[in-house]
């Protein structure tokens, strides 16, 4: 039954799928139960990663617990998903415009990819509109901020997991890389004073960074030639240590993994970078992304400016 549905769809087929839709066969109209098992077969066969997997599973899980039952993907219709969107205005800690938008894309994505596999069902989104991100409060450290950490790591007084969150942290601030790069990157990966790896969030892109590292990048590879460079963290223990690390430093600012990137954008457009080439360095796709580094960038200058009025 299931080559036949192949067949006369004309669909071109992974082993992967042929073995999800298998196993899963009396569920095979069962939009949950479908994306439940796309989401273990990616992190089975390591397509996905373990907080991409999260992610995903979380989006999906609001869906579940707004449904309580079974939808069938013919079920999946426009007014269907604009009562998903009125059961998360309304749910206890999700009326952040960013969080639900971000929900309906994963829900999205999900109708997309089964429609990709075969699947004969019109996609809701296309008559629903997901509203645009709005910007957040981005942080970036600004030169004292850095110096203060510089310092406090050359210092190697930290406990051990604070001590190297820190190098991964530094590293970032001076590359730009993501925290899911920072756990995958090697030795390997540098050559001849610059970075190159593919990245992670943005593999389907065919997204490569080249960076060449600045100094103080090089001083915080240490010695090793081989293997993976930091050690391994969970991103919630990252930004855990962060905390601590910002109340060590004297930094009046809740640091995460990604005010590290945001910093290095930030820098990179003070000191005179464009948007093109920082679009290359941070691996992202699309030019208003890059923006926003200009934004925060003018924003910071008109704060400073505002210090005259002290004098």
């Amino acid at each position: 039954m299931i080559l036949r549905q192949y067949r006369l769809s004309g669909q071109t087929v992974t082993h992967a799928q042929f073995k999800r839709d298998f196993l899963n066969y009396a569920s095979r109209d069962n939009f949950i139960a479908w994306a439940d098992a796309f989401l273990e077969d990616q992190k089975i066969s390591g397509l996905m990663s373990e907080q991409t997997y999260k992610n995903k599973k979380n989006r999906l899980k609001h869906f579940s617990e707004f449904a309580n039952k079974q939808v069938l993907f013919a079920e999946l219709t426009p007014q269907l998903i604009s009562q998903f969107d009125l059961y998360l205005r309304k749910k206890s800690g999700l009326k952040k415009h960013n969080s639900i938008q971000s929900i309906h894309v994963g829900i999205k994505t999900f109708i997309k990819v089964a429609i990709a596999e075969g699947v004969n069902v019109d996609n809701p989104y296309d008559k629903f509109k997901i509203k645009p991100y709005q910007p957040g409060n981005r942080i970036s450290l600004d030169k004292l901020e850095l110096s203060r950490l510089k310092i406090l790591y050359s210092k190697k007084e930290l406990p051990e997991l604070e001590q190297e969150t820190l190098r991964k942290f530094l590293f970032s601030c001076y590359t730009g890389i993501r925290i899911s790069d920072s756990a995958r990157l090697r030795y390997e990966n540098i050559d001849d004073g610059f970075l190159k790896m593919e990245t992670f969030k943005t593999r389907r892109f065919g997204k490569n960074v080249n960076i060449a590292l600045p100094d103080f990048a090089k001083q915080l590879l240490g010695d090793g030639n081989w293997g993976l460079i930091f050690k391994t963290i969970a991103d919630q223990t990252v930004n855990k240590a962060l905390k601590e690390i910002a109340i060590k430093a004297e930094i009046n600012k809740r640091l995460t993994f990604h005010v590290s990137r945001d910093t290095f954008a930030t820098f990179f457009i003070e000191l005179g970078g464009d948007v093109a080439s920082l679009k290359e360095l941070l691996a992202i796709t699309k030019t208003e992304t890059a923006m926003i580094y200009v934004k925060m960038s003018e924003k910071r200058k008109e704060t400073l400016m505002k210090n005259f009025n002290k004098i």
